[in-house]
């Protein structure tokens, strides 16, 4: 997919549970809303340096997570300005 750069693409917060763990449930909530609501993008990992404190396997789980939730609909973006 090329990416065209227009519209909004919303950088979503990355929730955690409890237990320090990915809040997956919580995550496929915000991006379905984000859907619902028409952005033209998803960008993952924050635009304040949240992504330079996930772990490789954090942002691998974010990215296919939300890959697989917009089903090539729209760009996913992982925030790599660290």
């Amino acid at each position: 997919m090329s990416i065209v750069w227009k519209g909004v693409m919303p950088a979503v917060t990355t929730h955690f549970t409890a237990n320090d763990e990915l809040d997956l449930d919580l995550f496929k909530i915000n991006l379905q809303a984000q859907i619902d609501a028409g952005v033209h993008g998803i960008v993952l990992g924050g635009t304040l340096g949240e992504a330079s404190t996930l772990t490789d396997e954090e942002r691998s789980v974010l990215t296919k997570t939300a890959v697989e939730i917009t089903k090539g609909k729209i760009p996913v973006l992982m925030n790599i300005a660290e």
